[in-house]
């Protein structure tokens, strides 16, 4: 099972599903990956699962550090619509996050190359 896989909040049963991807760079985004980003935004303003200054409200706390993310919209094994999302780098000084997948090569990990080369 995987524990990324997001459902939509909001009905979907009225939005067609795109034949084919699109060329990433000049293209209007497919409705449903807008309410993905939608439903991401929200979840960000309102999570408590982290503490990270975003630096979009002046009385938190650190240093703002803005971040990159994305939505992939996809269909599980079960052929329900639903999306995954990601992050760009550490989040809150961590790569593990319950709405975002893993990177593929955690530099923060125990035992990274990148954290013992730190230390010198």
């Amino acid at each position: 099972m995987n524990t990324h896989f997001q459902y939509f909040s909001s009905p979907i049963n009225e939005i067609q599903l795109p034949k084919k991807f699109t060329f990433p760079f000049y293209y209007e985004p497919h409705p449903l990956c807008k309410l993905a980003t939608k439903e991401i935004i929200n979840y960000l303003k309102n999570q408590t699962d982290f503490e990270h200054n975003f630096g979009l409200n002046s009385s938190k706390k650190g240093i703002p550090i803005g971040k990159m993310f994305g939505v992939l919209v996809v269909k599980n094994k079960e052929n329900e619509i639903g999306y995954i999302t990601a992050v760009s780098g550490k989040l809150a000084e961590t790569n593990t996050h319950v709405k975002f997948i893993p990177p593929v090569y955690d530099m923060l990990s125990e035992d990274s190359y990148y954290l013992k080369e730190k230390k010198h």
